[in-house]
């Protein structure tokens, strides 16, 4: 059947209730019905939700359907649902990246529009270098956006981890190995294997192939403190209590001290693209976040709670070097045995 011809509700499983109910509101065939678009099937007096589920799984039986909407908010890329603050988002990405974004995020969907022209420029995920930097863009929701948008952030934040320790921490003299163990992804929302379920660190420190601590990683453009970065420090940190609780399923698993550190990434323009750096690194264990818990809260523009946490707790680089050097795996592995430190108590 098509929407160019008369359609009659003998013609479709209409339900004799259903027929009355559209005929009070005027429309008596089905092709007006197929006229209408969803928004305004849902509109008409006396068409409640269950009528116009009744409605269109008649249709749906009867391959045909409602008119397309013109104004219906668009279907965000990556959880494939419409979403009310859905719109065009803009990503300058290379060859290869762009195409992790439409399989790996957007679950095979291509770009709704990839620009003609090249530049030399840095690409927005993977943070290197390339002379064929494209412009795509797709629709997304505002958290999605925020979350991929963080994920070249998460990369750039994790080359300075490795950069960091390899300068300042004297590791491989005490026969350790740093890993990144559980590296930022992109994956569409919502869809988690039962790998990923399992909680890992961020980065693992192993001496030979036994762990010996983890370490939780979190960037911001912030400084945690005054002294080590650039700018205005953060006023407290915040750390999702489901992060916290990541780390101590890690602790319960592997008995092991687990580490968070904090890296400040500033994105500096090299236009039109733009190139994230690494230019702070802090650090703190599991006790002294413990110490300086203030209290929990919402996550401003989501709906996630969060621990927050003085910032005082956090230290230098070269602390760390000297807590691995003074024995100070071995004194916290030791500290586990006795009591898990509580790193947040419920609001």
């Amino acid at each position: 059947m098509t929407r160019g011809c008369r359609v009659n509700f003998a013609d479709i499983s209409l339900p004799p209730r259903a027929v009355k109910a559209l005929a009070r509101c005027g429309i008596t065939s089905a092709s007006d019905l197929l006229s209408l678009n969803l928004r305004e099937l849902r509109a008409l007096p006396g068409i409640g939700p269950g009528m116009v589920d009744l409605i269109l799984t008649a249709l749906v039986q009867s391959e045909l359907s409602l008119a397309v909407d013109p104004w219906a908010p668009y279907v965000c890329a990556r959880h494939n649902e419409q979403a009310g603050d859905a719109a065009l988002a803009g990503f300058f990405l290379c060859v290869s990246c762009r195409d992790r974004y439409s399989t790996r995020a957007f679950s095979g969907k291509a770009p709704e529009w990839v620009s003609g022209e090249v530049v030399d420029g840095y690409c927005g995920h993977c943070n290197e270098r390339y002379d064929d930097i494209r412009l795509a863009q797709w629709f997304l929701c505002n958290i999605c956006e925020r979350v991929l948008r963080s994920i070249g952030r998460g990369i750039a934040s994790a080359k300075y981890v490795h950069q960091v320790w390899e300068q300042a921490i004297p590791a491989a003299a005490l026969g350790l190995t740093l890993v990144e163990t559980d590296p930022p992804q992109l994956r569409p929302r919502g869809r988690r294997t039962d790998a990923d379920r399992i909680s890992l660190p961020d980065f693992t420190l192993y001496s030979g192939s036994a762990p010996v601590a983890g370490f939780e990683l979190k960037s911001g453009k912030k400084a945690a403190t005054r002294t080590g970065g650039i700018g205005e420090p953060m006023a407290r940190f915040q750390l999702d209590t489901t992060d916290c609780d990541d780390i101590l399923a890690v602790i319960a698993r592997e008995a092991v001290p687990v580490y968070l550190i904090h890296v400040q990434v500033l994105g500096r323009a090299h236009p039109p693209t733009e190139r994230y750096y690494g230019v702070g690194l802090w650090w703190t264990d599991l006790w002294t976040m413990e110490q300086h818990f203030k209290n929990v809260d919402i996550r401003s523009r989501e709906t996630r709670n969060a621990a927050y946490f003085d910032t005082s707790m956090f230290r230098l680089p070269d602390a760390f070097a000297a807590h691995l050097g003074s024995g100070g795996l071995e004194r916290d592995r030791a500290r586990l045995v006795e009591r898990t430190p509580q790193l947040y108590r419920p609001a």
